[in-house]
């Protein structure tokens, strides 16, 4: 079970490695926060990562989870996106 760390933001417990595909159907709907980012094929922004954070909505806590990610040289590149449908693969970008 995920950790709620703030109202609608939750830390991943047993973090892993996902393909694009898996972190689009696990965490459709929701904001998440993806370090050690694989680039992407032609037609993918990316191709997999690991979620370590992710939440209904864009908010202080998460954007913070963020920046404190990317403090973390193992964890390079980190980014931060929304996984819904208008617009599945926006987001910041920090590696």
């Amino acid at each position: 079970m995920d950790r709620e760390i703030s109202k609608g933001l939750f830390e991943v417990e047993n973090p892993v490695y996902q393909s694009h595909d898996e972190i689009m159907k696990q965490y459709y709907d929701n904001r998440v926060v993806i370090t050690n980012e694989k680039k992407g094929e032609k037609g993918k922004l990316f191709s997999g990562g690991i979620v370590r954070y992710y939440g209904s909505k864009y908010s202080k806590e998460i954007y913070d989870k963020w920046d404190e990610c990317c403090r973390i040289e193992e964890y390079d590149p980190v980014r931060i996106i929304g996984v819904f449908p208008s617009n599945p693969f926006g987001g910041l970008f920090r590696g």
